[in-house]
């Protein structure tokens, strides 16, 4: 179990130097914080990777620092017990705060911390790309560290809290394949990525079409016979909300509503299941179906539309009496785009 402990006893009453101390280190924290975005959000600059590690990684040291003491109630805490003369380190901070190996915030913690002990001998131009979810993990992460653990503490929003995409790396022509060390640093550091598990991140991104062009952002023309066609979404949609089920629910579900048609004795599983979505190409409809891709990883999702239309035609298929599907054909409709 994590360590971590939202309700830190309500009676506990710190003392004055040491309330002082921890309000000096969110400061400090937060000043570290917003240095990083503001390093990070630079693309003309060269050194973003690093300055970005160097700077949210002192972030995260200061306020689990600040945590740990509170915890404590005790400066001393943040020292190391045979050696009250030298900090605990961050990453000594990250093992007595986040004591659970599953923990997704550690995880993404100590990825960034290796990448911060990478760039100290290093230089990493080419990697923001690939860095940027990454990252923006990281800072979400702290702003929830914050809110969870230091609510009375108001951390200053005015800078917005994401990281700018900047363009893909050129890693056949960058200088940095003339030290085979760098190649094979990039190259492990891409697979770690890719297989991050920290958690996925969502944003959304919303456009307002406007007829007078001094205050558009982007200009863009309808062109009826383009290749590239462009739809307009009115409502944006929340894929956890029309899409709920995994294959195990989806299973679980359809199976508990063809009991009441076929009886018990018709048995659903997920064999069946798969045979169902590739005949009836359930994957291939976004009505059904939602595809999500975080790196290597793809999982599927299914909706509400889905588990009538399955239960539908199962029944209907083996005789029983006929239900309502709401939608008859899973070629009827067009897929829906989701924002």
């Amino acid at each position: 179990m994590s360590d971590l402990k939202s309700n830190m006893k309500k009676e506990q009453i710190l003392d004055s130097d040491v309330k002082d101390y921890i309000q000096a280190l969110l400061e400090k924290s937060e000043e570290a914080y917003l240095m990083s975005l503001e390093i990070i959000n630079k693309p003309t600059l060269k050194y973003r990777a690093e300055g970005f590690c160097f700077f949210i990684c002192n972030a995260w040291e200061l306020v689990l620092k600040a945590f740990i003491i509170r915890r404590e109630n005790s400066i001393s805490a943040m020292n190391f017990k045979n050696n009250q003369n030298q900090t605990l380190g961050l990453s000594e901070c990250i093992e007595r705060v986040f004591t659970s190996t599953t923990d997704y915030t550690k995880t993404n913690l100590n990825m960034v911390r290796s990448i911060r002990n990478k760039a100290t001998h290093n230089v990493l131009p080419d990697y923001d790309f690939i860095f940027a979810p990454l990252f923006q993990k990281c800072i979400n992460n702290l702003l929830k560290f914050y809110e969870k653990h230091f609510p009375e503490y108001k951390v200053n929003k005015s800078i917005t809290p994401f990281v700018a995409l900047s363009n893909a790396p050129d890693t056949i022509n960058s200088p940095l394949v003339l030290n085979p060390t760098s190649l094979m640093q990039f190259k492990s550091l891409e697979t770690e990525l890719n297989n991050d598990i920290s958690g996925d991140i969502t944003q959304t991104i919303k456009l307002v079409s406007t007829k007078k062009s001094n205050e558009a952002d982007l200009v863009y023309a309808l062109e009826p016979n383009s290749e590239k066609a462009v739809h307009f979404i009115n409502v944006p949609k929340d894929v956890n909300v029309t899409h709920p089920f995994l294959a195990t629910e989806a299973v679980k579900s359809i199976k508990e509503s063809l009991m009441l048609s076929l009886g018990s004795d018709f048995g659903f599983n997920m064999h069946k299941f798969t045979a169902f979505c590739k005949d009836k190409g359930i994957k291939e409809n976004q009505n059904y179906c939602y595809k999500i891709e975080a790196g290597k990883e793809v999982r599927y999702k299914y909706s509400h539309d889905l588990i009538n239309y399955a239960v539908y035609i199962l029944s209907e298929e083996n005789g029983a009496k006929k239900i309502n599907p709401g939608q008859d054909d899973c070629s009827a409709g067009n897929p829906t785009l989701l924002a």
